[in-house]
């Protein structure tokens, strides 16, 4: 077999990027692991001891990073820093940016790597133009496209994905036939740094000063209770206001001048339009205004269409064809033609119908 490109495949200690590591050997590239700790938690010992396990299987070497500085810095503070400014961030999508296809990619090319590899389930393809258009995995239930968006185009042509035409069930029987160990693996579906704490002990032990105390009340200013820190809260969140009333309450707003919580009805969430700050586009042909696209408002969203325009300062407001609630300030709006992701933007607000 011709041995291809050197190839860096980040080994989380889970199946996904097992697998992944498992196919790209069996491509013939020339395969080596790598393992980050970016976070002193309970499972990161065994996380690593995974990875070591799936390298010592493949036969693979194993290059093993100690970030946890960098990562508190850049991904953790900044979260933390999103939190007090009332915003609600996605902290994997800068970790994609800054630390996995940022810092690391640059490590691996300086270190003689062509490319580097992931398991996350997306699609990549490459145009004659040199360019590389992301699209959703064909598991759409398992896309991770979504996480992806806010990447530049340099990075994605160093990108490799091996599971981008499997799907979760194919990637266990996989594992299972290869006797990889992590083949049972359990997978987490919380953010790494909180290790199975809840949001309140985590900002109780490194940010407690986000914890302040203050009124809930309605629309209309009326006090109906206190609530334990507005960075607890999120937009369109129903569990745990702990109000009683006839119909549940939602979190409508978060001000921060007077430390308030506005909760209302599910019907008052609604939202005409998206504001969000410039766009990181991933295509040659962003969409014209009268082009109506799909776009995700969260990661776990369904698709809802809308128009998107431009504004002078670099902002886009996007039109929703029909109302949405649950838009949130600090979270990504990600645009698709069809499964083609256009590009990404960080929401700013939602903005009332009639208003856009």
């Amino acid at each position: 077999m011709t041995v291809k490109a050197r190839i860096w495949i980040g080994l989380s200690g889970g199946v996904d990027s097992s697998v992944a590591a498992l196919l790209l050997k069996e491509a013939g590239y020339a395969v080596e692991g790598v393992h980050l700790r970016l976070w002193e938690a309970p499972g990161q010992a065994s996380s690593l001891l995974a990875a070591e396990a799936v390298a010592q299987v493949l036969e693979i070497p194993l290059l093993v990073f100690d970030w946890r500085k960098s990562f508190r810095a850049e991904v953790v503070d900044a979260y933390l820093d999103a939190l007090a400014q009332n915003l609600t961030p996605n902290p994997c999508v800068r970790c994609n940016r800054l630390i996995k296809w940022g810092r690391l990619l640059e490590m691996a090319r300086a270190n003689g790597a062509e490319y580097l590899a992931s398991g996350h389930y997306a699609r990549l393809i490459r145009e004659g133009d040199g360019q590389v258009r992301l699209y959703k995995a064909l598991d759409q239930a398992k896309d991770q496209s979504y996480f992806l968006a806010g990447l530049p185009q340099e990075a994605l042509k160093a990108m490799r994905l091996p599971l981008a035409e499997l799907n979760k069930v194919q990637v266990r029987q996989m594992a299972q036939e290869a006797r990889l160990p992590t083949r049972k693996a359990v997978e987490s579906e919380d953010l790494c740094f909180l290790a199975g704490q809840d949001q309140a002990s985590f900002l109780r032990e490194h940010a407690a000063n986000l914890l302040n105390a203050g009124p809930i009340t309605d629309r209309s200013g009326k006090l109906l209770g206190q609530h334990a820190g507005l960075a607890l809260y999120t937009i369109g969140q129903r569990k745990g206001i702990g109000l009683v009333a006839p119909e549940p309450y939602y979190v409508l707003e978060k001000r921060a001048e007077s430390n308030t919580l506005v909760v209302g009805w599910a019907g008052q969430l609604l939202k005409g339009a998206v504001l969000t700050g410039p766009v990181n586009w991933l295509v040659a042909d962003p969409p014209e205004e009268q082009e109506t696209v799909q776009v995700k408002i969260r990661s776990g969203a369904r698709p809802a269409l809308a128009r998107c325009q431009i504004l002078p300062s670099g902002d886009m407001i996007a039109t929703l064809e029909k109302p949405l609630r649950d838009i949130t300030a600090g979270q990504l709006l990600v645009l698709y033609r069809g499964d083609l992701c256009l590009g990404s933007a960080e929401i700013k607000a939602g903005l009332d119908q009639g208003t856009a």
